[in-house]
C-alpha cells in the first residue's frame, strides 16, 4: 500500500528521507532559512546551465513567471507548450512552492523574482513512487520556493 505525503518544506538535502512509497505532492524552501536577506543572487542563464553546482543552494533569480515554471524572457513564456517543451529546457526553471504563500501563477507571464533553494527533478526525490507538478512533465533544474517577489 502507497503513503500519499503532501511533503512539505522539503529541501535539496532531505532527499535521502523519501521512501519507495510515497508521493511527492508539493514542496517549498523554508523562509527562516532562505530568504531575500541570505541568498545569494544569480542570472537565469547561470542557474539554468549551471544549477548542478548551485544544487542545495539558497539563491534569489530573475525570470518570467508562468504556469508551474519561471522562463528567461517573456516570449519563452509564451511559447506553445512552454512548461514541457524539450526545446525550452535552457530556458525555463521548475517551480516547487506553497501556492498559500506565493498564490497562484499569472494570467501572462510576469516578470518575478523568486527565493529558494535549488533542485534537480532527476535528483531531488530518488526513492519516491510519483513526483507530482513540475516535475512529472519536465525534467532538469527546479528551485524549491521560500518567497517570491513581483516586480
Amino acid at each position: 500500500m502507497a503513503m500519499l505525503l503532501a511533503a512539505g518544506q522539503v529541501a535539496a538535502q532531505d532527499e535521502d528521507e523519501v521512501s519507495e512509497d510515497v508521493f511527492i505532492m508539493g514542496a517549498w524552501a523554508d523562509p527562516a532559512d532562505c530568504n531575500q536577506q541570505n541568498a545569494q543572487l544569480v542570472s537565469f542563464s547561470t542557474l539554468a546551465s549551471d544549477f548542478q553546482t548551485m544544487l542545495g543552494a539558497c539563491v534569489a533569480v530573475d525570470g518570467y513567471w508562468s504556469g508551474r515554471a519561471l522562463f528567461s524572457s517573456a516570449k519563452a513564456a509564451n511559447s506553445d507548450r512552454s512548461n514541457v517543451s524539450r526545446r525550452l529546457r535552457q530556458q525555463r526553471v521548475g517551480l516547487y512552492a506553497q501556492r498559500d504563500a506565493i498564490g497562484e501563477p499569472p494570467d501572462n507571464p510576469t516578470r518575478t523574482t523568486f527565493v529558494g533553494r535549488v533542485g534537480e527533478c532527476e535528483s531531488q526525490w530518488p526513492g519516491a513512487m510519483m513526483v507530482m507538478g513540475y516535475c512529472h512533465y519536465a525534467g532538469g533544474p527546479i528551485l524549491l520556493v521560500s518567497q517570491a517577489i513581483a516586480r
